[in-house]
């Protein structure tokens, strides 16, 4: 019998390579949930704490689909220093913004970077090792990832309290130096063959589906509930208008299947777009309620902000251990578990016991860790002929999609209900339980979702017992 193949010493720098790309991610997306209550209490910004989640996630999946383009014209290298220092000068524009309109901004190049550098990260993996070492690499960056939403809260709160936001900002900053040298010696040799070409990206379409996001994003900014509400009705439209387009047109953002409700591509993507787009009050409001209401400081506000992402790495990691019967229920049993996890919040966030609030963030957590891959699964095993791509792109970028709409979303109810006035008074529980159960409201409808899918897989299989 032969022996699994390993990893050997001239895997090392590559392997670095591809996890730094991911660790930053994960560093900077954690240390900006810690950081952002105190850059928004000290710009006098509160209402825009929504924006910068939204802003950065929209720009992220920018960036991931830019990556095919870059890496074409000017090879791997060039693409991985062109996305890092992108990060440097957004990261830069933040440590000196001054006011809230520059952090957006600087956000945004966050996002643009950050989203190139991920999306080359994962395609690299492929290129620089050999396909039977793919799986190992991909595991020791689900590692990488665990380790650095722990390592994020702590780097951020403590250079928010020990000095201030601006600091932590300059830290993220210099982040991207050691992918840079290391990026530069690692890929110019894998840069000297011939590149491909890459199709030309649906630039329109990805203009038009940002541009509805920032409308809804805008909604909590309006002078009336009744204007906010149209800025969310037209940014629907304009995402309805880019599915029909997109449907009609090569190359394809998302596979023809979507968003219909009976091909196993299309459910799996609807339950991918509606749990994140159910729990993005999570990682956006709670680090501010925990900070402004309950008095916690950055540091263990941003570490029970990041309990559900904990999770969520541990139980993924966990999940090939189960038994195959338990592949298909885990798309009902995930999205069932993001609903308990988001009402529990919901009741327990305003005054319940910590570690009772930690439980429950850990249930939102394992809700994705534990179904997530499975889907993922049966959406690329199912790919329509010719849509291959389109189906494995559409999957990261409905994922964000999802997160961007739900933040925006989650600001306009904030601004609603008053949650800068309520903080500190007994009108808190109100607000928290509109946000957050919405939010479970939300994943009940990804719990029908996953249940079709399951269906229509046991009925493709022709003997309904799945599992």
């Amino acid at each position: 019998m032969t022996a699994p193949p390993r990893l050997q010493r001239e895997h090392v720098a590559p392997l670095i390579l591809v996890n730094l790309g991911v660790a930053l991610h994960a560093m900077i997306w954690y240390m900006a949930s810690t950081m952002m209550p105190s850059v928004v209490a000290d710009l006098g910004s509160a209402a825009f704490i929504s924006w910068a989640t939204s802003v950065y996630l929209v720009t992220m999946i920018l960036g991931g689909v830019a990556m095919a383009p870059a890496k074409a014209r000017w090879g791997a290298r060039g693409a991985m220093l062109l996305a890092s220092l992108i990060v440097v000068a957004g990261s830069t524009l933040g440590a000196a913004a001054p006011s809230m309109t520059v952090v957006l901004a600087a956000r945004a190049l966050q996002g643009l970077g950050e989203g190139l550098m991920v999306a080359l990260s994962y395609a690299l993996v492929r290129e620089l090792f050999a396909n039977a070492l793919v799986p190992k690499v991909f595991g020791v960056q689900a590692a990488t990832w665990g380790v650095s939403i722990f390592l994020g809260p702590a780097l951020g709160g403590w250079l928010t309290e020990a000095y201030s936001w601006r600091v932590a900002f300059l830290a993220a900053a210099a982040m991207p130096l050691p992918v840079m040298v290391l990026g530069w010696k690692v890929l110019g040799h894998h840069d000297s063959g011939v590149r491909p070409t890459a199709p030309p990206a649906p630039w329109l379409r990805l203009g038009v589906l940002a541009a509805a996001v920032m409308a809804i994003t805008a909604s909590n900014r309006m002078a009336t509930i009744a204007l906010g509400l149209t800025c969310v009705a037209g940014g629907l439209l304009l995402i309805a208008w880019v599915l029909a387009a997109d449907r009609r047109r090569a190359p394809h953002l998302f596979p023809t299947s979507f968003p219909g409700l009976r091909h196993p591509v299309s459910l799996g993507l609807w339950v991918e777009m509606l749990m994140p787009l159910a729990h993005a009050p999570v990682y956006v409001f709670v680090p501010y309620i925990l900070q402004m209401h309950r008095g916690l400081s950055p540091t263990m506000a941003g570490y029970y902000g990041a309990v559900h992402a904990m999770a969520w790495s541990v139980s993924a990691m966990l999940a090939p251990m189960v038994a195959q019967r338990w592949q298909t229920r885990s798309f009902v049993l995930g999205p069932m578990l993001l609903a308990i996890g988001l009402a529990g919040t919901a009741f327990s966030l305003p005054a319940a016991p910590l570690p009772l609030l930690a439980l429950w963030l850990a249930c939102i957590g394992v809700a994705f860790g534990v179904c997530n891959m499975y889907i993922n699964q049966a959406i690329l095993s199912h790919a329509q002929k010719g849509q291959e791509d389109a189906t494995s792109g559409a999957i990261p970028t409905l994922q964000g999609l999802g997160g961007a709409v739900s933040a925006a979303l989650a600001g306009l109810i904030g601004t609603a209900t008053g949650l800068e006035a309520a903080l500190g008074t007994e009108r808190i529980d109100h607000v928290v339980l509109v946000m957050f159960g919405g939010g479970a409201v939300l994943a009940l409808l990804s719990v029908g979702m996953g249940w079709r899918l399951r269906r229509r897989l046991q009925e493709e299989s022709g003997s309904g017992k799945m599992g």
